[in-house]
């Protein structure tokens, strides 16, 4: 399939622009870990069997790492997904595992080191950067957004910055009829970019779904408002204040935040999105070169259970902004309390999400999708497991909660 070709000309301010690709998925999806149903495509053919790797396991509180389970789970979508990379480290088990191919053309194998997209995982990286502009006193958690960025939001009622992080807002998300979602729609339109602003904008048009602070809703919007606040905040973009503050300090040297370059640089995964043809077939279109943008973080397994230790070890955050990432508002503890037994209970905190699994293991982390490319990072509380995987959909959707939740299940189960 032919696609279009990136703009030749990248418009001014570019820094502060958001893909189509992670909008259009924000719009379509919301990550969860329940069962999702997913149609069959066609898969490449000769697809390679799954590689893994592992090492002796330990923990007193954490079923033993079980491997077979984790290699079940990777290899578990061959219809659904061109490849998959997991790795699980910590004490209590070592394992690394892949399965599927890096390019369907050339049936190269998945590379261990590879790069990969983080969509909506960018947001961690966000709300850490909130958190320190708070520990600054930049920024007042509690105080209302529409005084910080006079315009950008309706002016009642007041949304604190705490409700844009926790998901606790209110404010309404993209739709279908925003920007095109549809497959086809999708690979034409990967290189095109939006002002934040502008889709703030589109979003707030809609009715708000709820009153800030009494349901918890996940979404996008409060995140983009996030990244703007971000800039007006600190002058930069917050690619550049992620850069600064986290990146380099960390020594994340295979993690970029790029604001206008469209390719994966290094070993990487080719992500697929399936478009429909006119005889009813499935044609996989390359989306491997994309708009970066607000969920265009590129990373490794390696780099994010780098990032996701120091983050929970405290490298990043004094104490009272620690607490925030592990401080659930209590209207989703309410909600959790409605949970069916024996499927997980998620809730969020101000940039993580916390997943109670039917088992009692409780971890915390972040999923993301953008156009062709699914990942999570999650850990115990205590570091002792952590498990970040990475995989390429080949659905509109992209983020097949079916086979992140038998992932994360079999990391922590």
């Amino acid at each position: 399939m032919t696609s279009a070709p990136a703009p030749a000309n990248s418009p001014r301010f570019r820094r502060s622009r958001l893909p189509v690709a992670a909008a259009a998925c924000a719009a379509l999806t919301a990550v969860t870990l329940g069962t999702v149903a997913t149609p069959a495509l066609a898969s490449p053919a000769n697809k390679p069997a799954t590689t893994a790797t592992a090492t002796a396991n330990y923990n007193d509180t954490l079923p033993p790492l079980n491997q077979d389970a984790l290699r079940t789970a990777i290899s578990s979508a061959p219809t659904r997904t061109t490849a998959m990379l997991a790795r699980v480290s910590g004490p209590a088990g070592h394992w690394t595992g892949t399965f599927g191919t890096a390019d369907v053309s050339t049936k190269a194998p998945v590379p261990v080191d590879g790069r990969f997209r983080l969509g909506s995982v960018t947001k961690v990286f966000i709300a850490t950067v909130i958190l320190q502009l708070a520990a600054e006193h930049r920024v007042d958690l509690d105080h209302p957004v529409q005084d910080y960025l006079p315009g950008t939001l309706p002016p009642s009622p007041a949304i604190k910055v705490r409700q844009l992080l926790n998901y606790t807002s209110g404010l309404p998300e993209l739709t279908p009829d925003d920007l095109p979602t549809d497959p086809k729609g999708m690979v034409e339109h990967r290189f095109d970019d939006h002002p934040m602003a502008q889709l703030v904008a589109m979003a707030v048009k809609h009715s708000p779904p709820y009153a800030p602070g009494t349901e918890q809703r996940y979404g996008s919007t409060g995140y983009y408002v996030a990244a703007m606040l971000i800039e007006k905040l600190t002058g930069h973009s917050y690619q550049q204040e992620i850069t600064r503050r986290i990146l380099r300090p960390l020594h994340l040297r295979h993690t970029t935040a790029p604001q206008t370059d469209t390719a994966i640089h290094g070993p990487h995964t080719h992500g697929y999105l399936a478009v429909p043809q006119p005889d009813g077939s499935m044609e996989l279109a390359d989306v491997t070169e994309q708009n970066p943008g607000a969920g265009g973080l590129i990373s490794t397994t390696a780099d994010l259970d780098r990032f996701l230790t120091a983050l929970f070890r405290g490298q990043l955050l004094p104490a009272a902004q620690q607490k925030e990432l592990f401080t659930v508002p209590a209207i989703a503890e309410q909600q959790n309390s409605s949970t069916p037994a024996g499927k997980p209970r998620i809730a969020y905190s101000a940039g993580l999400m916390r997943i109670t699994l039917p088992n009692g293991v409780t971890v915390w982390g972040k999923t993301g999708s953008t156009f062709g490319y699914t990942d999570g990072m999650f850990a115990t509380r205590d570091l002792q497991r952590r498990l970040v995987y990475s995989f390429n959909p080949i659905s509109a959707g992209g983020n097949d909660a079916a086979l992140v939740n038998k992932t994360v299940s079999a990391a922590f189960s």
